[in-house]
C-alpha cells in the first residue's frame, strides 16, 4: 500500500472513530433527555392513587357504578404524559340504565356527590364531558367522565356530550391497546418518540400549540400509516424523519391552504383537531420548519460540539446537562450484562437500561 493510500486509510478511520463518539454522546444526550421529560415518580404515584381515593369516596355515597367501576384514561395511563403530571383523566363505569337520561342529568348527579369531596374543588359547568375535581394542595386535576360499556368494557364505549345532548361513542381504551400494539411493534420507540414531539413543543409553542391528544395522533398516524422506521434508528433520527414527515406532509396545506389539518381518531374516525385554528397550524409549521433545518444540521454535524448545538436549539430547557450525561452513561454501563448486551451501529455498548421506554399498562382502579 502507497504512502497516500495509508495517509487516506488513517484519515478515514479517525473520521469513522470520529463519528462513532459523536453517535455515541448523542445517544446518552437523548437518554438523559428523555429523563428529563418523563413524570417524577412522585406525581406518577399521585396520580395513581387519588383515583382510587375517589372511587372509594362514591363507593361510600352509594352512587353505583358497574365493573369495572374507574379506569384511567389519558396520556398518563398511556405512559405519554410529560414534566409534571397535572391532568388525569379517568374513566367512571356506570349501569347501563343511565343511557336512558341526559348527559346533563348524569354529570350533575355526579357532581352533586362530589360536592363534599375533601379538600377539592368541583367545576362542572364548563364540562362538555366530565366532572373537573381539582386538588389545589397537589396543584392536579381529575377529569371524570362518565361512561357506560353497553357492549363490553372492550369495544367503543358511550359518553356524555353535554352540547349535543346525546351519548355518543368513544374508544380511549381502544386507542391505548393499539398504540400499546404500535410501540411494541417497532420496538419500544413509539412512546418515547411522542415525548420528544411533545417535549418540542412545549418548548418551542408557549400559547399557539396542538393539544398533546392531536399531537399524539399524529405521531401515531406518521409511524402506522405512512410507514416511518423506528426500528434501527435513534431518539435522535426518530425525531428527525418526524418532523420531516410534518413539513412534507403539510406543506401544500400551509402554503396554499386556508385551515388546519383534519386529524382524526385512530379508532372512531371522528376529527379530533377541530379546534386547532389556522393561526396556530401555520405557527406549528414554522417552529416544525426551523426543527427540521436543526436536526438535519445535527445529524450532519462532524463535531459533538455543532451536534449538541442544534439539539439545544430544538429542546431548550428539556435539553440535559453534562452531569445528567454521565449519569445516563454510568446506568448504561452499570447495565451490560454479558451475552444480552448489544452493539449499536456506531460501535458502542447498549445496555439493558439503553432500551426505549415502554407502555405503562393500563391499569383497573376499583375492584378486582
Amino acid at each position: 500500500m502507497s504512502f497516500s493510500s495509508n495517509l487516506a486509510a488513517g484519515a478515514g478511520a479517525r473520521n469513522a472513530e470520529e463519528r462513532n463518539k459523536k453517535m455515541a454522546s448523542v445517544h446518552h444526550h437523548f437518554q438523559a433527555l428523555l429523563k428529563n421529560v418523563n413524570p417524577q415518580d412522585t406525581r406518577a404515584s399521585l396520580a395513581s392513587s387519588l383515583p382510587n381515593d375517589v372511587r372509594a369516596w362514591l363507593k361510600e355515597h352509594e352512587f353505583a357504578t358497574a365493573a369495572p367501576h374507574t379506569r384511567l384514561s389519558g396520556s398518563y395511563a398511556r405512559d405519554t404524559a410529560i414534566g409534571t403530571i397535572k391532568d388525569v383523566d379517568v374513566l367512571l363505569f356506570l349501569t347501563k340504565e343511565q343511557l336512558d337520561r341526559t348527559p346533563n342529568a348524569v354529570l350533575l348527579d355526579l357532581k352533586k356527590v362530589l360536592d363534599e369531596y375533601p379538600d377539592a374543588a368541583l367545576e362542572a359547568s364548563g364540562q362538555r364531558r366530565s366532572i373537573h375535581l381539582e386538588f389545589p394542595q397537589h396543584d392536579l386535576h381529575l377529569d371524570i367522565v362518565p361512561v357506560v360499556a353497553e357492549n363490553g368494557s372492550g369495544r367503543a364505549l358511550k359518553v356524555p356530550d353535554r352540547s349535543r345532548q346525546e351519548w355518543i361513542d368513544s374508544d380511549p381504551l381502544g386507542y391505548a391497546a393499539s398504540l400499546t400494539t404500535l410501540n411494541q411493534k417497532h420496538g419500544q420507540k413509539v412512546i418515547p418518540l411522542i415525548k420528544l414531539v411533545k417535549a418540542w413543543r412545549d418548548e418551542q409553542m408557549i400559547t399557539r400549540r396542538p393539544k398533546s391528544y392531536v399531537l399524539e395522533v399524529m405521531v401515531y398516524h406518521a409511524v402506522n400509516d405512512t410507514g416511518i422506521s423506528l426500528i434501527g434508528n435513534s431518539p435522535a433520527q426518530n425525531f428527525a424523519d418526524f418532523v420531516a414527515y410534518v413539513t412534507t406532509r403539510y406543506q401544500d396545506l400551509m402554503d396554499d391552504g386556508h385551515e388546519a389539518p383534519r386529524i382524526c381518531d385512530p379508532q372512531t374516525g371522528a376529527r379530533i383537531s377541530a379546534g386547532w385554528e389556522r393561526p396556530h397550524f401555520e405557527t406549528f409549521m414554522r417552529r416544525a420548519r426551523e426543527a427540521d433545518t436543526a436536526a438535519q444540521k445535527a445529524l450532519a454535524a462532524e463535531t459533538i460540539e455543532d451536534a449538541i448545538r442544534e439539539w439545544k436549539l430544538i429542546f431548550g430547557s428539556f435539553w440535559p446537562i453534562e452531569d445528567q450525561v454521565k449519569s445516563a452513561a454510568r446506568a448504561e454501563a452499570s447495565s451490560v450484562i454479558p451475552g444480552v448486551t448489544g452493539i449499536a451501529a456506531a460501535g458502542f455498548a447498549v445496555g439493558t437500561m439503553a432500551r426505549s421506554i415502554g407502555t405503562r399498562p393500563t391499569t383497573y382502579h376499583g375492584d378486582r
